[in-house]
């Protein structure tokens, strides 16, 4: 069966909803040990990627190699396929930096995305952090649009975090496309963002089904000051065992199951946790009484659901041997 697709809002693009997130072809990523792929074994794994009917590509200009392994696979330039980007992620660093200078940042991450991707422009490149209040103060939204009336962009997101910067940002009117985490365990995008971005058709990206590896068998690796995510983790673990089937999978449906999404990434480099993802897809959304059961695991705590906030100790994110930020920082 062909994997199904869904409208990324007013955008009209057609996006498989299961898409694939690139920061582990890019670089070490996640919880517990684990290692970069060589570039072959990558570049072959995208292909096989696309040839499975993912059409919806998410990177980032700070990914480590990911754009530039996309690039030499040559899947961005393949028809239906969709390649997404992110530009200043020094938005999310929370350094104070001129209208001016962020401007030229964003200019030079969107004009080297698309040398390494091997594009002349991007459909949809998401601006990386922001608050509310940058937002508000048109310097984002300015710098967004000058690479619009280059020609370099032709829909504009924002990948952020609680719910004041997507907020603004649905309010602007200026951003097409909101990327949120929202999975079993972090539902707090579905109290507010959710309703106002479906009322006013914003596409929704899904970067978090997972939590990072919580809604797998990686989350033995939790720190014990993560008790309470490890407990309704296993409690998620006992919903999906009772139904037969496996706790990332559950996740994932989870993640289906609200119509607001129009694609959820899969961050992975193994193409048996794909074709997972692809069966979780084709399975198709849970029963009501299975998502109340869920809903009742949601914590609120970002210490606990924002991975931002886990202890450095527990994560694997290295570029070159070094500590790296996380990408969802």
């Amino acid at each position: 069966m062909a994997l199904k697709q869904r409208t990324l809002g007013r955008t009209g693009l057609k996006v498989s909803e299961i898409g694939l997130g690139t920061t582990t072809i890019g670089y070490v990523y996640g919880i517990g040990p684990r290692d970069l792929p060589p570039e072959d074994e990558v570049l072959k794994f995208l292909h096989e990627v696309v040839g499975r009917g993912v059409t919806f590509i998410d990177t980032g200009s700070f990914y480590g190699v990911a754009e530039e392994r996309i690039g030499k696979s040559g899947v961005a330039k393949m028809p239906g396929v969709i390649v997404t980007t992110k530009c200043g992620h020094v938005l999310d660093k929370g350094e104070a930096i001129s209208d001016t200078e962020l401007a030229k940042i964003m200019k030079a991450d969107v004009e080297a995305s698309l040398q390494k991707l091997g594009l002349a422009h991007l459909e949809l490149v998401q601006v990386h952090g922001g608050t509310a209040e940058r937002i508000k103060d048109g310097s984002i939204i300015g710098a967004m649009q000058k690479l619009k009336d280059e020609g370099k962009v032709r829909f504009v997101g924002i990948s952020t975090r609680g719910e004041e910067a997507p907020l603004a940002a649905i309010e602007s009117g200026f951003f097409d496309v909101l990327q949120l985490a929202h999975s079993i365990l972090d539902q707090r995008m579905a109290k507010r963002v959710f309703a106002e971005a479906k009322k006013h058709d914003i596409g929704i990206i899904n970067r978090s089904a997972l939590l990072k590896g919580a809604l797998t068998p990686a989350a033995e690796h939790l720190s014990p000051v993560l008790a309470p995510l490890k407990k309704n983790s296993d409690a998620a673990k006992k919903v999906a065992e009772r139904i037969g089937t496996d706790l990332p999978s559950l996740a994932l449906r989870f993640a289906l199951s609200h119509g607001e999404t129009s694609s959820v990434l899969v961050g992975t480099n193994k193409l048996k946790h794909l074709e997972s993802a692809l069966a979780a897809s084709e399975a198709g959304p849970l029963p009501q009484d299975i998502l109340n059961e869920l809903y009742a695991l949601a914590i609120d705590d970002p210490m606990q659901v924002d991975p931002k906030n886990w202890p450095s100790s527990m994560v694997a994110d290295t570029k070159n041997g070094k500590k790296v930020p996380h990408p969802d920082r």
